[in-house]
């Protein structure tokens, strides 16, 4: 009698350890903002260079969004700089989403398009020769499918004035540049051959 009650009991404990994983498995979490992103992003953008620092340094911040803000698919990602000009010289910012690099952007408004979930969006300054400089800065949103009577951020710009271009990709300044110095340098190799003395012939 007392084995079968301990048997009995041993199964009913086995059977709960096995719903009660099971149940935590399908249960949906929401996981709160640990409040390190800016970390993530040092460490993610920082492995293989130095970081300048000082009241001349280089800054970018992350103005739209708002860390931990619901956004549709379709999220505009702003920044503000400090001691630097992006589109000056071939100057910009790269964007990443998720520890993966997205593109670079020579305007200070990107747009993108995120699939539902929550996503880590880093920015970093880039130089002419796309090389990240000065200290990175990141957001944690989380991106819903849009629903009725939900309401969702809005574009602030027309997406034409606020693409990511892929890595490698110039801009058309850069393009004007370079047709203009390979312009210049024409002219003067043609000059320069003007001005050299001709050999006579024999």
């Amino acid at each position: 009698m007392m084995f079968k009650l301990f048997k009995t009991l041993l199964i009913s404990l086995l059977a709960l350890g096995i719903i009660l994983p099971a149940a935590a498995q399908n249960t949906p979490e929401v996981t709160p903002d640990d409040g390190n992103v800016l970390g993530d992003c040092t460490r993610l953008l920082a492995a293989d260079r130095p970081i300048e620092t000082g009241p001349t340094a280089p800054t970018v911040r992350i103005v739209q969004p708002t860390t931990d803000a619901v956004y549709g698919s379709t999220v505009t990602i702003q920044i503000q700089t400090n001691n630097y000009d992006v589109n000056a010289n071939g100057q910009h910012w790269h964007l990443w989403v998720d520890g993966t690099l997205t593109g670079m952007v020579y305007q200070p408004t990107a747009i993108i398009d995120l699939t539902p979930g929550t996503h880590t969006v880093c920015v970093s300054l880039g130089n002419s020769q796309h090389a990240d400089i000065g200290m990175p800065d990141g957001i944690r949103l989380t991106v819903k499918p849009a629903q009725a009577g939900i309401p969702t951020a809005t574009l602030a710009v027309d997406r034409a004035a606020a693409q990511v271009q892929p890595e490698g990709q110039i801009s058309s300044g850069q393009i004007a540049l370079l047709l203009g110095g390979g312009l210049l340098a024409a002219v003067g190799g043609w000059w320069f051959g003007n001005r050299m003395p001709k050999a006579k012939k024999k």
